[in-house]
């Protein structure tokens, strides 16, 4: 908290000056400063205890020991920039000079402690130390040709050393430097009238006080031909009698001063222990100190940049900056803040306002003239104000009041009484809109009507009223409603505004309606109907919105809220708004030089805000703020993008010292490149896009990002593009700058290489050519004689492996069991056999042949396996296969068709003798005695089923041999079916046709129909 004391409202303020602060959390090294001042680029630098910083307005960069190497201790005493824009940095051990835009440095041999730096008219540098030191100009490496100028190192330069003086403080006057010396104020006039050689005589001596002899000087300013001391004893001034006298400060009486500072509008600023004294043209004094804090704030510097910023080092809060506001108060008390809860300008143009201590105006004088005492107001909070000719009508939290010729009046209606007024607002119809909390009345000569439609209302808490005459606008505590003669109805088209705390709307033509929510941000229906919201996401500033209204003749928005104001172009709003372009005018973190932040504002809807033609006036809990409508805000200025340095893994390389189009090394190939543009007032509102020409195609946003990575980038020209602009502007409004470079190849990447590496490659494949040409040759001699060789051997593979087949296909079509012919042999012969009677079938049917297929199966065959055992069974089967060859003729075959079944194939046989055949062959099986292994004879029976191919139907050949065997199956069956020991076959009618039997699949149940039909009969003969 801090407390303000002046002696009156005066044209200029020390509590005008909005100031900001940075610490050790925004990444200061140290909270404890020593020195500041701006270079010829903008940069603040900053002096600590522990090390260098430099600071664009986003963030510090930090310089140690550790990892630069122009310091020679980390604490520094003194920063100076000379007239060429060099840096000179005092340290605790010596003096060091940089160059900030290339960081190339300089050091000096002084050893010990520097104190104070200084620059007198001719350029020559003064260094305070141990002794007094003289630098001139010329001797400074960075002033010779750039061919002879060195990147780095430690350089030690020529000095000239004032000895047996030993000086804490210095200041440049037009008759010379005058100096504190452990006794004496001096003053040194160099009376050479060369400038390359150095004649000193001390032109003044003033013998210090011997209490101001033993204590600390902390400054020796000269400022408005005064030459002021500042000590821990306090301050003191060079009288022209030179006598230093005790310089008065009020309530400052024997306390530390540590800084003098003239700014541009000659006022004195000066820095005593925990008090910031300021003294304008007046030569009134104000100041600020701190009231109720633990500990006590002082500036060891005090620093004027080129835009009349006031920088302040502090001794252990780190850096400050202060700026002029470009807003004005008004206080209703000089000695109190008030606040104030409405405003409203007069026919006349006078301001009205209502505050704590009652409702008044102010004269020209600025005064504060109260014209209805808070008592008159039976202590009522007042809500909205209104004229109506000379008549002010008073909205009160008790209903309403007017105000007219010195005397106050009650409107004595019975629906005010003890209802809360929010708004006043003109009707159409004449009369006056009263909005309160329980409904919206009219009143007009007839007295106070109620509002028709006051039953639809979900809330009846009304906060605002717009009557634009054909229809009218309300806002409520729970959304805004749209009225007219045909009715009424909500508005805002299923967004949040129906449900928010209207608490202003405002309607500008040819361009949309706006309404402001106390807690839902702003909504806007544009040109083409649509209701859109805006809220911190899109940009929009944070804060409960208080008041719109519409700069015409500017044509901008102006919103109060609880956390500010900014302003909008109007046009914006006619569509939907993509980018929201917003200007900040007070921000909830502007903080006066009295530690306070902005109060601004106060009020809601209609009493929120005035319009005095050039100014914009908002009641605030510090009295009235006054802002100019075309005041030029901070951080408007243009910005000037530039790239500070290159930053590769083993060094960071500066853009000022490389110069132009610099070459890298070849290894350089992943880079940081570091950009910047410096504003202090709003840095996080810069944002950034760039483009690596050569390498990117596009834009690369990075938002408030400053630094542009690549990694493993291709040799070749490059040049990096980069544009800032402030949030609220487009891209089109971006100001821009580039830095081009190059990044060499590599050997592996010229040309040469290229042609080493394909000459080399030629040379190794004629090589491997003529090796493999005379390998090949003695390859090709050695095939031949292998291929010979193993062609021979082939042969008689071959001949083996066609005997092999031969006698595997042999195998293969035997049975092992009975040496008969295999179920394969069969069906690899038979369609042979086929197409053998297919070539000569006209012949063989006229003789009344064809292929006879006969199944012999052998009945009750499993017995034998059971009762003898299976080496019996296979004994019998034997027999039975030499029985079955014997039975046949030489062209006839016998193949083992299953288990205990054969197949014989009767080649070219008559028809007419198959049964007398099967016949006789079924007696030869029952007469046969079967010889067993254990010399037991045994008879066995067997059941025979036979067909024939083709069959003897109309179209017979078109039946494949399967179901010719089918059909002997069948036949067989029918035999097993009657105890086995026989034979039979089918017959078909002659006029059956074959395709009956096209279809195979169910051939028995065919058969069964034939059978019932009479067009086929199964001849069955039994033994």
């Amino acid at each position: 908290m801090w407390a303000v004391f002046a002696s009156h409202l005066a044209s200029a303020s020390i509590t005008d000056y909005v100031v900001k602060q940075w610490n050790t959390r925004n990444g200061l090294p140290s909270q404890s400063l020593k020195s500041v001042t701006q270079d010829n680029k903008g940069y603040i630098w900053v002096g600590t205890q522990f090390g260098l910083s430099r600071f664009d307005g986003d963030h510090f960069t930090n310089f140690t020991q550790q990892n630069s190497n122009f310091l020679n201790s980390n604490a520094i005493n003194k920063l100076l920039i000379d007239k060429e824009g060099l840096l000179w940095i005092g340290t605790k051990r010596g003096i060091s000079v940089l160059d900030p835009d290339s960081m190339n440095y300089f050091e000096f041999g002084i050893g010990g402690p520097v104190r104070d730096i200084l620059q007198d008219d001719k350029g020559n540098i003064w260094v305070a130390a141990n002794e007094l030191f003289y630098i001139e100009r010329n001797q400074v490496a960075f002033h010779l040709p750039e061919s002879e100028r060195r990147r780095s190192g430690r350089i030690q330069g020529r000095l000239t050393a004032i000895n047996q003086i030993s000086v804490s403080k210095m200041a440049l006057a037009p008759q010379g430097v005058w100096l504190v010396s452990e006794n004496y104020l001096l003053r040194l006039t160099n009376m050479s009238s060369s400038s390359s050689r150095l004649r000193l005589k001390i032109t003044a001596r003033v013998t210090l006080p011997d209490r101001l002899a033993q204590t600390i000087i902390h400054d020796l300013a000269w400022l408005e031909g005064t030459l002021y001391l500042a000590s821990e004893l306090g301050a003191y001034f060079l009288d022209i009698d030179d006598e230093l006298r005790p310089f008065t400060l009020p309530n400052a009486s024997n306390a530390a001063v540590y800084k003098f500072m003239s700014d541009s509008d000659g006022a004195l600023w000066i820095s005593t222990y925990g008090r910031l004294l300021y003294r304008d043209n007046s030569k009134e004094w104000q100041w600020v100190e701190p009231a109720a804090l633990d500990q006590s704030i002082w500036f060891s510097d005090i620093y004027r940049d080129e835009q009349n910023n006031i920088w302040l080092a502090s001794f252990s809060e780190g850096l400050w900056l202060a700026h002029a506001g470009r807003v004005e108060r008004h206080n209703a008390l000089s000695s109190m803040t008030e606040a104030v809860m409405a405003i409203t300008l007069s026919p006349s143009g006078q301001l009205w306002v209502a505050n704590r201590s009652g409702v008044g105006y102010f004269d020209q004088d600025n005064n504060f003239i109260n014209r209805v005492p808070r008592a008159k107001l039976r202590r009522s909070a007042v809500h909205d104000l209104h004229f109506v000719g000379e008549r002010l009508y008073i909205a009160t939290d008790r209903g309403v009041l007017y105000f007219e010729d010195e005397q106050l009046y009650n409107i004595d209606a019975r629906e005010l009484r003890q209802n809360p007024v929010f708004a006043i607002s003109e009707s159409s119809a004449g009369g006056l809109w009263f909005g309160t909390g329980r409904g919206m009345y009219r009143m007009g000569y007839r007295g106070l009507t109620p509002f028709t439609y006051n039953a639809v209302l979900d809330s009846k808490f009304i906060t605002y009223v717009l009557d634009k005459g054909k229809y009218g606008l309300i806002g409520t505590s729970q959304g805004g409603y749209l009225f007219s003669d045909k009715g009424i109805e909500r508005i805002g088209d299923s967004t949040a505004l129906e449900s928010a705390y209207v608490t202003s709307i405002l309607e500008i033509d040819d361009v949309g309606t706006l309404v402001g929510s106390l807690n839902d941000g702003l909504f806007y229906r544009s040109t083409q109907g649509r209701w859109h919201q805006l809220d911190v996401s899109n940009g929009l500033p944070y804060g409960s919105i208080f008041s719109l209204h519409h700069d015409e003749a500017l044509q901008r928005v102006w919103v109060s809220t609880m956390k500010g104001v900014y302003r909008m172009p109007v046009e914006q709003f006619s569509d939907e708004i993509g980018n929201l372009q917003v200007e900040q005018v007070i921000s909830s973190y502007d903080r006066q030089l009295d530690g306070k932040a902005s109060q601004c504002c106060a009020g809601l809807g209609h009493d929120a805000v005035a319009d005095s033609g050039d100014s914009i006036w908002y009641p605030s809990l510090q009295g009235v703020v006054e802002i100019p409508k075309n005041v030029q805000l901070f951080g408007q200025d243009q910005l000037a993008p530039q790239v500070e340095s290159i930053a590769t893994p083993r060094r960071t390389l500066y853009t000022g010292g490389l110069g132009v189009n610099p070459e890298l090394d070849t290894d350089e190939r992943d880079l940081t490149i570091n950009y910047t543009a410096i504003d202090f007032y709003a840095p996080a509102e810069v944002e950034f896009r760039y483009q690596l020409s050569g390498l990117d195609t596009d834009w690369r946003y990075a938002k408030n990002r400053r630094e542009a990575i690549y990694t493993n980038l291709p040799p070749g020209p490059f040049t990096f593009k980069l544009e800032a602009k402030r949030t609220s502007d487009s891209w089109e409004e971006a100001t821009s700058t580039y830095y081009a470079f190059q990044v060499p190849k590599r050997f592996d990447e010229t040309v040469y290489f290229r042609l080493l590496i394909v000459s080399g490659l030629f040379f190794i494949i004629y090589l491997l050519l003529w090796v493999f040409r005379a390998q090949e040759r003695r390859k090709q001699a050695a095939l031949e004689s292998l291929v010979e060789e193993r062609t021979m051997e082939l042969r008689d593979a071959n001949d083996k492996l066609n005997q092999v087949n031969s006698q595997l296909k042999l195998v293969s079509h035997s049975d092992e069991l009975t040496g008969l012919r295999s179920r394969r042999f069969l069906f690899d012969q038979l369609p042979k056999d086929i197409e053998h009677y297919q070539r000569n079938s006209s012949s063989l049917q006229e003789q009344g042949r064809a292929l006879v297929l006969l199944i012999v199966n052998i009945d009750k065959f499993s017995r034998i396996n059971d009762a003898y055992g299976p080496l019996s069974g296979d004994s019998c089967l034997q027999q039975m296969a030499t029985l079955l060859n014997s039975c046949t003729q030489g062209s006839d075959y016998v193949a083992r068709w299953s288990g205990d079944e054969f197949l014989l194939l009767l080649r070219d046989f008559e028809l007419d003798q198959v049964n007398q055949f099967a016949r006789q062959l079924c007696k030869s099986i029952a007469e046969k005695s079967f010889q067993l292994p254990n010399g037991k004879k045994i008879n066995l029976s067997a059941s025979l089923g036979w067909s024939c191919y083709p069959m003897p139907l109309l179209g017979g050949q078109v039946i494949g041999w399967e179901t010719s065997v089918n059909l002997a199956d069948i036949a067989l069956h029918q035999v097993k079916k009657r105890g086995g020991d026989g034979c039979a076959h089918i017959e078909f009618d002659d006029q059956l046709d074959a395709f009956e039997f096209e279809q195979s699949e169910n051939l028995d149940a065919q058969i069964a129909t034939l059978q019932s039909t009479g067009l086929a009969d199964i001849k069955i003969w039994m033994r």
